[in-house]
């Protein structure tokens, strides 16, 4: 009787949900790249897509691909050299640190985890919450005094937080052609002039009268752009029980609680920082500022009017 020979072909991995898990992560660092930075780099998505389908294709290899793609994410995101971006690197960071804990970890170590990270989803959801919220309200236009928080600028232009704050305060002071503007923000590192003269300059060029506006040049945080202006409004005969405060969209929420916790009755005009995934960064890193204004917001308002009043004094 003849003998049959085993056969020596190697059988495949099958799929699992696992599999499905990590072709998301890549299909959805692909979407993200499409459609939340510049055109330029959508050549980017492309390739993740390449790599979702060697990941399919290679299914032994999968956890490897997806955590070396995700690797590239992170890498891409930091060389932008900006706050939002960084921020949004957490997202793929995190799927990384799951996806090795799940593919090597005991089950106790897994639902520590998983525990964890769904505690601080949570947390960070409830931050939110106001944040998006805030951003969300509409102004009435019809405010006195309209305070530009500064941003921060290069030699002597305009960062692009900055440009679009000041472009949202010049369609308000449009709309509102009795209101005056304060622009509010003192000279950092890197920056050749204040911020306030840097939105000065541009809303001068813009065609708003010199009249018009208002020079706070001390600041160097939002509580102290908020008490400084409060000082410069006061100077200039006006009151603060209704002012409207022009921040980026992620910022009005923590600009408006440090407004109320000077005295200041303010509204929020939102303006518009640009690409979707440095927004969705900005949105988780105001979070963690909100946090901190809960936590510590008295004792920096005690600093801050300390520091306006020696100064006005």
């Amino acid at each position: 009787m003849e003998q049959i020979k085993p056969s020596k072909k190697k059988l495949r991995h099958p799929f699992t949900a696992w599999h499905v898990i990590g072709a998301l992560l890549l299909l959805g660092s692909a979407v993200g790249i499409w459609f939340g930075v510049h055109p330029y780099y959508r050549f980017l998505s492309i390739g993740m897509l390449a790599i979702t389908g060697l990941a399919l294709w290679k299914r032994n290899w999968m956890w490897w691909i997806v955590c070396g793609a995700l690797l590239g994410v992170v890498i891409f995101l930091w060389s932008f050299g900006q706050a939002g971006y960084r921020f949004t690197s957490m997202i793929p960071l995190t799927a990384i640190v799951l996806v090795l804990v799940f593919r090597f970890c005991k089950r106790p170590i897994r639902i520590i985890v998983t525990l964890t990270v769904a505690l601080l989803a949570v947390l960070l959801l409830l931050v939110e919450i106001p944040i998006v919220s805030a951003s969300l309200a509409q102004p009435k236009n019809d405010q006195q005094y309209v305070v530009v928080l500064g941003a921060a600028v290069y030699g002597e232009k305009p960062s692009v937080s900055l440009r679009k704050r000041v472009e949202r305060a010049i369609t308000y002071l449009e709309t509102n052609p009795e209101a005056k503007v304060v622009v509010s923000g003192g000279q950092g590192e890197g920056e050749d002039i204040s911020e306030a003269e840097c939105m000065r300059r541009y809303l001068v060029e813009k065609g708003i009268s010199e009249d018009r506006i208002l020079m706070e040049e001390h600041s160097t945080s939002t509580m102290e752009n908020l008490a400084y202006s409060k000082a410069v409004i006061e100077q200039d005969g006006g009151y603060t029980d209704s002012i409207a405060i022009v921040s980026s969209a992620y910022h009005l929420y923590r600009a408006e609680a440090m407004a109320r916790s000077l005295g200041i009755q303010a509204e929020g005009v939102a303006s518009s920082d640009g690409y979707p995934i440095y927004m969705l960064g900005m949105y988780i890193r105001e979070a963690f500022a909100v946090t901190k204004l809960w936590v510590f917001g008295a004792w920096e308002r005690t600093a801050c009017l300390a520091s306006v009043y020696a100064s006005v004094h």
